[in-house]
C-alpha cells in the first residue's frame, strides 16, 4: 500500500529537473530532529539546515547561518499571497498556478512559531532524517543551469522558489506535508490528509504532542 502510494504521489511531479543529491557525511547529520509546524490552514516540515545544505549547495546563498530552515508546498497564486481571502484558496484548489516550495530561514523555534501556531518534535533516525531532507530537495525545481528559481519574498523571511508537483484538490500543502511524515517514518494515509487538523492528527496517532511553551 504504501509503495503504490508513494508511485502515485511521483507521477504528480512535473518532467522537468530534478535537484542532484550530493552523498551527506556524519556531520551533517548529527541533528536528526525534524519539527512541524501548524499554523492556520497550512503546515510545514522544519528541517536542519546543515542537512539541507548538504543535499542541496545552491540553498545555502538564499539562508546562509541559519539553524533550521521551514518548508512548505503549495500553490503559487495562494501559499506566496500575503494576503490569503478564502475565495483566492478556492481558486487556487479549482484553478492552480504554478507549484512553489516556500522556504523560512530559522534560529530559535520557539520564537519563530506564533501564539496561534502548534509545534511538534520528532527526534528520527539518521536515515529517516536524510528521507525527509531529500523529499524537500526533490520538490525544488532547478532551472537549465542547475540553479534555483526565487518566485517571491515575504516580509517574514519566506522565500519562494519554483517547484515540482501540481497543486489540486486532492493535492494540497497538507497533503505534502503527509508525504514528508511518511519518509520520516510514520504510520499516515497522505492522500486523504487534506487539513491541518488531519496532519496533526497523523502526529498524535504516532504519539507526538504538541511542544508546550517554554519548553
Amino acid at each position: 500500500m504504501g509503495a503504490d502510494i508513494r508511485l502515485g504521489y511521483s507521477l504528480r511531479l512535473k518532467t522537468c529537473s530534478l535537484p542532484k543529491m550530493r552523498p551527506v557525511d556524519d556531520r551533517a547529520m548529527a541533528n536528526t530532529e525534524l519539527h512541524v509546524i501548524r499554523d492556520g490552514m497550512h503546515t510545514h516540515l522544519v528541517a536542519p539546515a546543515l542537512t539541507l545544505y548538504t543535499l542541496l549547495p545552491q540553498l545555502e546563498g538564499y539562508f546562509a547561518h541559519c539553524h533550521w530552515i521551514s518548508a512548505g508546498w503549495g500553490d503559487l497564486g495562494y501559499y506566496g499571497a500575503t494576503h490569503q481571502p478564502w475565495w483566492l484558496g478556492l481558486r487556487a484548489l479549482l484553478l492552480p498556478t504554478s507549484a512553489v516550495v516556500g522556504l523560512r530561514p530559522i534560529n530559535n523555534l520557539v520564537d519563530c512559531v506564533s501564539e496561534s501556531a502548534t509545534l511538534y518534535t520528532l527526534q528520527l533516525s539518521p536515515t529517516l532524517m536524510k528521507s525527509v531532507a531529500m523529499f524537500v530537495c526533490r520538490h525544488l525545481a532547478l532551472d537549465r543551469s542547475d540553479q534555483l528559481t526565487k518566485v517571491r519574498e515575504r516580509s517574514c523571511g519566506t522565500q519562494f522558489f519554483a517547484a515540482q508537483g501540481v497543486y489540486t484538490l486532492a493535492n494540497t500543502c497538507n497533503n505534502w506535508t503527509s508525504y514528508g511524515l511518511q519518509t520520516a517514518g510514520l504510520a499516515v494515509h497522505p492522500m486523504i490528509n487534506f487539513f491541518p487538523g488531519q496532519v496533526e492528527a497523523t502526529l498524535r496517532h504516532n504519539g507526538y504532542l504538541p511542544v508546550k511553551r517554554g519548553q
